[in-house]
């Protein structure tokens, strides 16, 4: 075989769904955060049908962030069902939200506030497990995602999402570390708790979300299969 053919056969073969992926580049800090607040953003914008045309722009760019730095493409089907904004699981869960917080709340006008912060949580949820599917969970070699794998991969993102609210749910923990002494008065411990506390709900959110995912994937057959 002459050396053209054989340079020809290695391009061929490069351009395959099989190509072993290329290291993966780090997110870029605080990127996912920026990603939220225009979620959020696009929640208020009073045109109908344009918060929904955003917001799946918005999920698209976070998907292909996180396909592209772990050297996997999207199909245009793939990547619309994992930008959509709207979904069955994701009904069930706006749903459960809204008869709560009827319920704490008992008049209607803060649903809004609700609505705008579910839709930067659900875009957070699918970034951050997202990251965690191509780290932790995808078997298989091949570089191109395809939409049987996107759907799979958004209901189980879904599923997450709701399961992490529940009581059963026991994520890992994490403990608080201590000095050799504790020279504070009793004022600054209670105020310096109460703000660690409130710094601490992020990671909190993060370690349900990361759990409820891993139980998701274990009961589901088709990652099992690769």
């Amino acid at each position: 075989m002459s050396a053209t053919a054989t340079a020809h056969e290695t391009v061929a073969n490069a351009t395959t769904s099989t190509v072993a992926l290329s290291p993966a580049s780090p997110p870029l800090a605080g990127r996912l955060t920026v990603m939220m607040a225009y979620a959020v953003a696009a929640t208020v914008i009073p045109i109908p049908f344009l918060p929904d045309r955003v917001l799946a722009r918005v999920r698209g760019a976070l998907i292909y962030d996180i396909a592209s730095r772990h050297g996997l493409s999207l199909t245009s089907d793939a990547r619309s069902a994992l930008a959509e904004p709207d979904s069955e699981m994701r009904t069930k869960l706006a749903r459960t939200a809204e008869t709560v917080a009827r319920q704490i709340l008992r008049r209607v006008r803060p649903l809004g506030l609700l609505a705008s912060a579910s839709r930067g949580l659900e875009l957070y949820a699918l970034g951050l497990l997202m990251e965690r599917y191509v780290t932790h969970t995808r078997s298989t070699a091949a570089v191109r995602v395809h939409i049987e794998e996107a759907r799979m991969v958004r209901e189980a993102i879904d599923g997450a999402l709701l399961r992490a609210f529940s009581p059963s749910l026991r994520p890992t923990t994490t403990t608080m570390g201590e000095g050799a002494e504790d020279l504070r008065d009793e004022l600054t411990r209670w105020i310096d708790a109460l703000l660690l506390t409130g710094a601490a709900v992020p990671s909190y959110l993060q370690r349900r979300l990361e759990a409820a995912f891993d139980e998701v994937v274990a009961e589901t057959p088709g990652f099992k299969n690769g």
